[in-house]
């Protein structure tokens, strides 16, 4: 029942928004963009976002192979898709990092490592989005209002000190669950995370070049991050009306009008929803286990 009652409020949150950014949007504008909008670049988003998850998946088997869990790379990228699937077109009602870690516990490890891989996992991406902000604000970020500047900063250098606080204490304990977090591992699941963030910005920047935002790439670099961490709060549909609104807002201080930022966030959020089928696929048919 409370699943089913999330589920319902983040539909609502979702639709909340996507109502309220059309109403404000100048709906003719919004059809020209998207009908003068070449499929290629949508389609080169979609490359590169296939890309990002595949990076993704290699940085759990990474995670994962020093727990001392090894599996070839396809098992766990069948267990990610799946993971995928659940996040973007059931979320709510179950968990993806749950279903990821029941299969992993299925499959030999153990309970406590199957969700500290998962935990570390998520972590890692946090940590890289934050490195990028914490570099990229002093820089470029000047165009954002001072409170959300100070606000954004001062949260990403926390993170980014925190995580190498963590990682350094785990570093001079003993524990073996730890190994992932020791040096010189954290260092190689530091630059997982940075890469994958790396490669999500890259599709923003790719896929808005077919609006002609006339952006400078270092913008990106900026207002993606952000983004995506907002979008990434358990508050909607796979960041589905967040995301939109988040980048209308940030767009807009660049004085771009709203039709170019709601566009972008949806044609982003196609890209995920295609990707979310062959997870769809593989668990209606039914994942293999490690042994099979």
């Amino acid at each position: 029942m409370k699943k089913a009652l999330g589920f319902l409020l983040r539909a609502i949150i979702s639709l909340g928004l996507l109502v309220y950014l059309f109403r404000k949007t100048d709906l003719t504008a919004l059809k020209e963009a998207f009908l003068s909008y070449s499929p290629g670049w949508w389609l080169a988003g979609l490359a590169i976002y296939a890309a990002f998850q595949a990076l993704s998946v290699r940085r759990w088997q990474y995670i994962c192979d020093k727990l001392e869990f090894r599996q070839t790379y396809p098992y766990f990228a069948r267990l990610y898709l799946i993971n995928m699937y659940f996040n973007t077109l059931l979320p709510g009602l179950m968990g993806g990092d749950v279903i990821r870690g029941y299969y992993l516990v299925r499959d030999g490890f153990g309970l406590k490592e199957s969700s500290l891989s998962v935990a570390v996992d998520r972590g890692a991406g946090l940590l890289g989005l934050c490195f990028i902000l914490a570099v990229a604000l002093p820089l470029w970020g000047n165009f954002l209002p001072p409170k959300v500047y100070s606000a954004v900063w001062l949260w990403a250098l926390v993170v980014v000190l925190g995580g190498l606080s963590f990682s350094l204490w785990a570093t001079l304990r003993r524990e073996k669950l730890l190994a992932p977090l020791k040096w010189p591992s954290f260092f190689g699941l530091f630059l997982y995370g940075l890469g994958v963030q790396i490669l999500y910005i890259l599709q923003f920047i790719v896929m808005a070049k077919g609006l002609g935002l006339g952006l400078a790439t270092t913008d990106f670099f900026v207002i993606v991050p952000v983004t995506g961490f907002l979008a990434s709060l358990p508050v909607s549909l796979g960041g589905l009306g967040v995301r939109e609104t988040s980048l209308v807002y940030f767009l807009g201080l660049k004085g771009l009008p709203e039709e170019k930022g709601l566009l972008l966030g949806l044609l982003v959020y196609s890209t995920v929803l295609v990707g979310a089928l062959p997870g769809a696929i593989l668990y209606l048919r039914g994942v293999r286990g490690a042994r099979d």
